[in-house]
C-alpha cells in the first residue's frame, strides 16, 4: 500500500483525484457580478444571473456548486435535462431552475412536478405541455427560445407570434421568459446582428404578452465585452469556473485541479523503452514514476508524450503512452520525489486559496492542454468528471469536505 509522505487532501478511496476550490468559483461570481449594472452585491444588482451547471456543472459536480452559487447570490440555475434538474431538486435546492433545451413529451410531467422550467421552440410542444399541465392540474413554466442565427434550437422571428397567441390564450402555461444563444459570443459583429434580430421579437412579445417576462441572451463572454446584451438577466457557465474556452483568462481563477499520488518508481536505463508500443525511450539514465490515472479518468490519449506534471515546484515530463488507468512521468529531474508523493496533472502547487501567480509558482492548465488537442477547455473539463472523485475546498473559511 502506498503511503503518504505529504500532507495533503486525497480520496480515502483512490490515489488520483480532483480538487475543487469552490472560494475561486465565489471569486469568478463576484468578478462576474461586477460587469453588472450595480452587480457588487444580490441586492444591488440590477440584472439577475443564471448560473449554468449543466454537465454536472461542468465536471466541477453540480449539487455543491449550484448549492454555494444559490446562497452566494446566483438568481437561477441553467441545466441541460429534466435528470440534472431533478438530482439540483432532491438536493433541496429550491432557486428556479431551467431545462435549456426541450423536454421529452414523457419527462414533461416530472418537470411540471418538480417545479422547473422548461424550453419550448415550438408551437406542437406548447400544446403537449399545456394538456399535460392540465391533466396535472398544475401551471407549466415555459421559456420560449428564439432562433436569432445559431440555427440549432430555437423557433425562428418569423413563427415566434402563433406561440405568443397561444401563451397568451392558454390556461395552463405561464411564459416566464423569451431567450436566445450567442454563437460567437465574443464577436462584436455576429453578436450585434443576433442582438438586433432578439430584441426585435423581445419587442413583438411585449406587445402581445402583457403580463411580465424576463428576456436573457448574454452568455459569459458577452457578460463581459457586450453590455447591451444583458437584458433582464445573464446566462453564466464557463466563467464561473475560471476558465476561458482557448486561452487562460487574465479576470478569472481556475478552480479545479488534477492530482495523483506516485505508486510505483522505477529506473531505466539508456536505449530502454516504456509504454505500449514504445513510442518512448530513455536518452539518459532515468526514472520513471507511474501514476493511477489515465483516459479513463479524462486525460485524453492523445496528450502522451505531450503534457507535462508538477512536483515539488518542478515541472517534469509525462512519457509513453497513457493507458486506461496508468501513466508515467519521468522524474529524474526531481531525484527527491518518491513513492506516495503527489505529482500535479491540473493547477499549481500553491496552497489552498492562495493566488498561484501572486506565489509566482508553475501553473499547469487546462487551455495548455486545449491547444495540444485542438479543443476547448469545456470539454476538458467535463471529461474529467468520468471516474475521479472531488474534493472541494473552501480555504476562506478554513473547512475541507470530500463529496
Amino acid at each position: 500500500m502506498v503511503q503518504q509522505r505529504q500532507q495533503t487532501l486525497s480520496s480515502v478511496r483512490r490515489d488520483a483525484w480532483v480538487e475543487i476550490d469552490l472560494s475561486a468559483i465565489e471569486r469568478n461570481l463576484a468578478t462576474v457580478c461586477g460587469f453588472l449594472p450595480g452587480g457588487k452585491t444580490p441586492q444591488s444588482r440590477k440584472t439577475k444571473l443564471m448560473a449554468v451547471v449543466k454537465g454536472d456543472a461542468y465536471g466541477h459536480g453540480s449539487v455543491p456548486v449550484a448549492e454555494m452559487l444559490v446562497a452566494m447570490g446566483a438568481d437561477w440555475l441553467g441545466v441541460a435535462s429534466v435528470d440534472e434538474a431533478c438530482q439540483l431538486r432532491a438536493a433541496d435546492i429550491k432557486a428556479p431552475i431551467l431545462i435549456l433545451g426541450p423536454a421529452p413529451a414523457w419527462a414533461v410531467k416530472t418537470a411540471i412536478e418538480s417545479d422547473l422550467d422548461m424550453t419550448v421552440t415550438e408551437l406542437s410542444e406548447l400544446k403537449d405541455i399545456n394538456q399535460t399541465a392540465q391533466r396535472a392540474k398544475r401551471k407549466a413554466k415555459v421559456n420560449i427560445k428564439v432562433d436569432t442565427g445559431m440555427h440549432r434550437l430555437g423557433v425562428l422571428p418569423e413563427k415566434l407570434e402563433p406561440m405568443l397567441d397561444f401563451v397568451r390564450q392558454a390556461e395552463h402555461v405561464n411564459l416566464i421568459s423569451i431567450f436566445s444563444h450567442l454563437a460567437m459570443a465574443g464577436d462584436q459583429e455576429v453578436t450585434a446582428k443576433q442582438n438586433a434580430v432578439f430584441k426585435k421579437s423581445v419587442d413583438t412579445a411585449r406587445t402581445i404578452i402583457k403580463t411580465p417576462f424576463l428576456a436573457h441572451l448574454a452568455s459569459s463572454e458577452a457578460v463581459r465585452y457586450f453590455p447591451e446584451t444583458h437584458y433582464d438577466m445573464v446566462r453564466v457557465g464557463i466563467y464561473l469556473y475560471g476558465l476561458e474556452a482557448k486561452r487562460d483568462s487574465d479576470i478569472l481563477h481556475p478552480s479545479m485541479s488534477v492530482r495523483a499520488r506516485i505508486n510505483h518508481t522505477q529506473v531505466l536505463e539508456e536505449g530502454e523503452s516504456a509504454g505500449y508500443n514504445f513510442t518512448w525511450t530513455a536518452k539518459r539514465k532515468s526514472r520513471l514514476a507511474s501514476l493511477p490515472v489515465g483516459y479513463a479518468d479524462g486525460v485524453n490519449r492523445r496528450l502522451s508524450n505531450r503534457m507535462s506534471c508538477l512536483i515539488n515546484g518542478k515541472v517534469v515530463p509525462q512519457v509513453g503512452i497513457i493507458s486506461m488507468d496508468q501513466m508515467l512521468v519521468d522524474i529524474t529531474d526531481a531525484p527527491e520525489a518518491q513513492e506516495g508523493d503527489v505529482i500535479t496533472l491540473i493547477g499549481s502547487e500553491h496552497s489552498a486559496g492562495e493566488d498561484a501567480h501572486a506565489q509566482d509558482s508553475p501553473c499547469l492548465t487546462l487551455a495548455q492542454w486545449a491547444a495540444m488537442l485542438d479543443t476547448i477547455t469545456y470539454e476538458l473539463a467535463c471529461n474529467l468528471r468520468v471516474r475521479l472523485p472531488r474534493i472541494y475546498t473552501r480555504p476562506r473559511m478554513s473547512h475541507f469536505a470530500e463529496h
